[in-house]
């Protein structure tokens, strides 16, 4: 599940789509989750991955699980990211950096429009500032 609502979101599932040559990762936007517990999941901060035994993954466990399904380096890396992740301390750094990402991405996605490497941008709603 994915925010079906942002570019960088949409342009990071089509360029796994397109690597993902046996269609083993079903990508859909969160608005269409049908999962029993979706209304207990964080959608709003963070992609979400469940593989086929039901284990769910979040932040970058989640970018890594969807990666190591790919053949090639690209799931030696998701693979490498997962077993790094098991050391509470990794996770915490990669966790990290995709919530700087995940919050920022607005700005991010709006430079990458302008640079021509998005063709739109975040469409999520700021937060509500207090």
């Amino acid at each position: 599940m994915f925010d079906g609502d942002c570019g960088i979101c949409q342009a990071c599932v089509r360029w796994l789509d397109r690597r993902d040559g046996s269609k083993l990762v079903v990508s859909d936007p969160s608005s269409q989750c049908s999962w029993p517990d979706a209304g207990d999941l964080p959608f709003a901060d963070t992609v979400i991955v469940r593989d086929a035994s039901g284990a769910t993954y979040l932040r970058s466990s989640a970018v890594a699980k969807a990666l190591s399904v790919l053949p090639g380096v690209w799931g030696l890396i998701g693979s490498g990211v997962l077993r790094v992740n098991n050391v509470a301390v990794f996770c915490a750094v990669n966790d990290h950096a995709y919530r700087l990402v995940s919050q920022n991405r607005r700005i991010i996605s709006n430079v990458l429009v302008r640079l021509g490497f998005l063709d739109s941008s975040c469409r999520v709603p700021p937060p509500a500032q207090n």
